[in-house]
């Protein structure tokens, strides 16, 4: 046969070298596949025992759309954002929801973590099987095949793919972009085979195109980043081009995938316009503030840390950000990560003359990865391991190749055979003890901190964990502890770059140990409490001004973050002793956030430690009206003198509220003033019909004048 004929190495044309060593027996074939499925297993068993930590709870146990099969969730699932209604993040992924409704009312699994776990890990051994098999069709070695699953299925940097539940968007897009390569391999097989049979595959042409369409467009639907897939099959087809075949199925692909694919695009615009703009934060991926170049080579320098926790995962966090990775300032060590890259693509380069296969799965890493490597666009985190689910399917397949090429005879094979068992068991036992990690918030976020020391997020998350634990708020000392570290990471960044909920956290913190101390009143309070109290009201004031940035950045935004902090500050200012600043903090907060029953309440409080009590009962009157709280109109009923029937009050059909008793006059005066702030409140909130409604309940059931009710200025402090 002349160099022109034969087959080139990986190409279609070739089969499977089954005489090869390390090929086993037809008849033990089937041990490869139950093999590499209980080894994954063996690795992910303990899964099972993870709750629902980190995203799980609000993706599932709190998204409503989930919790029943009816015709209105899959509506609700089709219409809407990933992280709906909780916020924006520019996510649209409703087969993984969807998947989300097959365990928690399908299956039934509901509140029970083991099922959706299960699901996973099935998940992944599909992914395992079919990386076997297109390692085995594109290189034809057996040996080669089952070492790159091996070492996949065990890969330490998966875990939060696998053991954390919402990273089965991962899983999903995985199984299809591998499953959409297995027919593109077994298409041009048949290719080949139709070739040198002199028949014609039309159908079947037409058939592999739109399975594989079918598979992308469930990829996307999953994952947005399962659309890198076809720039796989695009290299694929470049490394064994051949012009008039390669044109034809590359032709059929695009127009197989153009309308389900074009379906994808519009409706994916359709519902993240509905939903308003995503906000991806600085603390996440600081890359997004950073100038274009700085970025790029912040985005290099990372690339080679997840090549090195996929070489040595000895410390492994489900949280990098600011300022864990420091962004690149032109380095030595940056610069090197650099040349490490253009050597890497020119090494697989090089293998263009010597091993196809190699160059396709380093090509295969590197266009999977893109969409989430912040080297194209910047994303909203700054590193995931999830990421790398697939893109290390490619790095692991390359590594196998290596080590079957270095092994030329039996000897140097079964000492490959050994390195890649040393691997697989290593690897395995790393990844079932990361798996205890994903028990709950806690472990989670303790692992993180341990390996992400420097992640002002991983400290927060910790506090936050800690803190909804123990309900009788034992721990504090520890909780805020953890929280003042996160704050410290985050003193220096400006408040446009910076985090509002560390600091409000830090500061509530601060806030329920005074209260543990028994915090009375100032002149009173022992010095510690006072510190707390000081302590909490500089955290609150930088929070405020974070939250004030924020708005202004995103016209139409939530206030609530403000007003949050505002209630916080009136609390701790009047641990302080000064209510009239306080009432100042309680004001700015109602008017940000009028339906709060807290903001009228600390008013209320404020107002009577200046002894102006009957301001005080009209304020409580005022929030009970607007919010519907009940208990501060009980509150502003305990607060008149004893003996005042306050409810019985109410003169429907009687004349005006001077003929009552002196008693039952002034409630009815303070009613009819609440009623009239309340009106305002809510007309100009613009709840209009609530606001008629009050209205009239005040002229039918106290006769308040009607003057009184279109009164435009403050009738409540």
């Amino acid at each position: 046969m002349s160099a022109a004929s034969r087959p080139r190495p990986g190409s279609p044309s070739s089969r499977p070298d089954l005489s090869a060593p390390g090929a086993p027996p037809d008849r033990w074939r089937w041990l490869i596949p139950a093999g590499l499925a209980l080894l994954c297993l063996a690795v992910y068993g303990n899964s099972f025992e993870a709750g629902f930590a980190l995203d799980n709870r609000q993706l599932i146990l709190r998204d409503a759309r989930v919790h029943a099969l009816s015709w209105e969730n899959l509506r609700l699932i089709a219409t809407h954002s990933y992280w709906w209604p909780y916020g924006e993040s520019g996510l649209y992924r409703p087969l993984t929801t969807l998947s989300y409704l097959f365990d928690y009312a399908v299956l039934g699994h509901a509140g029970h973590p083991a099922g959706y776990h299960a699901f996973n890990l099935l998940l992944h051994v599909v992914n395992v099987l079919l990386l076997w098999r297109v390692v085995l069709r594109l290189t034809r070695q057996q040996w080669t095949a089952a070492a790159a699953a091996a070492i996949w299925a065990a890969v330490p940097l998966s875990t939060e793919a696998v053991t954390n539940i919402v990273g089965r968007a991962d899983l999903m897009a995985a199984a299809t972009s591998l499953g959409a390569l297995l027919i593109f391999l077994q298409w041009r097989d048949d290719d080949t085979d139709a070739v040198r049979a002199h028949r014609s595959t039309t159908v079947r042409h037409v058939l592999h195109a739109l399975l594989i369409a079918l598979l992308v467009t469930a990829g996307v639907l999953a994952k947005e980043s399962a659309l890198a897939v076809l720039g796989a099959l695009v290299l694929l087809e470049g490394l064994s081009w051949e012009r008039a075949a390669s044109l034809k199925r590359l032709a059929m692909l695009a127009g197989a995938c153009a309308v389900p694919l074009g379906w994808w695009a519009w409706q994916r615009a359709l519902v993240l316009g509905a939903g308003g703009p995503a906000e991806f934060p600085f603390t996440d991926n600081p890359i997004i503030g950073a100038p274009f170049w700085q970025g790029r080579l912040t985005a290099v320098q990372v690339m080679w840390r997840y090549v090195a926790l996929l070489v040595w995962p000895a410390h492994l966090s489900n949280d990098y950000s600011y300022p864990q990775i420091p962004l690149a300032t032109g380095t030595v060590a940056d610069w090197v990560s650099v040349v490490l890259l253009a050597g890497g693509v020119a090494a697989a380069l090089w293998q263009l003359r010597l091993h196809r296969p190699a160059l396709f799965f380093a090509g295969f890493a590197l266009v999977t990865f893109l969409p989430g490597s912040n080297l194209l666009f910047a994303t909203g985190t700054i590193m995931g391991e999830r990421l790398m689910y697939l893109p290390s399917a490619g790095l692991v397949a390359l590594a196998a190749i290596g080590l079957q090429q270095a092994s030329r005879d039996l000897a140097r094979l079964r000492l490959a055979t050994g390195v890649v068992a040393v691997i697989v068991v290593a690897f395995g036992v790393r990844a079932h003890l990361r798996n205890r990690d994903w028990t709950d918030d806690e472990t989670l976020w303790r692992s993180a901190v341990a390996s992400a020391p420097a992640s002002a997020k991983a400290h927060r998350a910790l506090a936050e964990a800690l803190y909804d634990k123990d309900p009788s708020h034992a721990n504090l000392d520890e909780v805020m502890a953890s929280a003042d570290v996160a704050v410290a990471l985050l003193e220096p960044l400006a408040d446009t770059q910076n985090t509002f909920q560390a600091f409000r956290q830090a500061g509530a913190y601060c806030l329920d140990k005074a209260t543990q101390l028994g915090a009375g009143a100032a002149g009173d309070a022992p010095a510690e409490t006072r510190r707390l109290y000081s302590r909490a009201l500089n955290l609150l004031d930088r929070a405020v001004v974070i939250a004030r940035h924020a708005a202004e950045r995103h016209p139409g935004a939530s206030v609530e973050p403000e007003a949050d902090a505002q209630r916080l500050r009136a609390a701790a200012i009047l641990g302080l002793g000064n209510p009239s600043l306080a009432l100042n903090a309680a004001k700015r907060s109602r008017s940000l956030a009028p339906m709060h029953p807290l903001g009228y309440r600390l008013s209320a409080s404020a107002l009577l430690a200046m002894h102006r009590d009957e301001e005080a009962v009209m304020t409580l009157l005022t929030g009970s009206i607007v919010t519907g709280d009940r208990v501060l109109g009980q509150e502003a009923i305990a607060l008149y003198a004893d003996g005042v029937d306050a409810e019985g009050c109410a003169v429907v059909g009687s004349g005006a509220g001077s003929a009552l008793n002196p008693q039952c006059a002034i409630v009815v005066r303070h009613s009819c003033i609440a009623s009239a702030a309340s009106y305002q409140i809510l007309t100009k909130a613009g709840r209009s019909e609530q606001a008629a409604q009050v209205k009239a309940a005040a002229l039918q059931g106290f006769a308040c004048p009607e003057s009184l009710m279109d009164r435009t200025n403050s009738l409540v402090p």
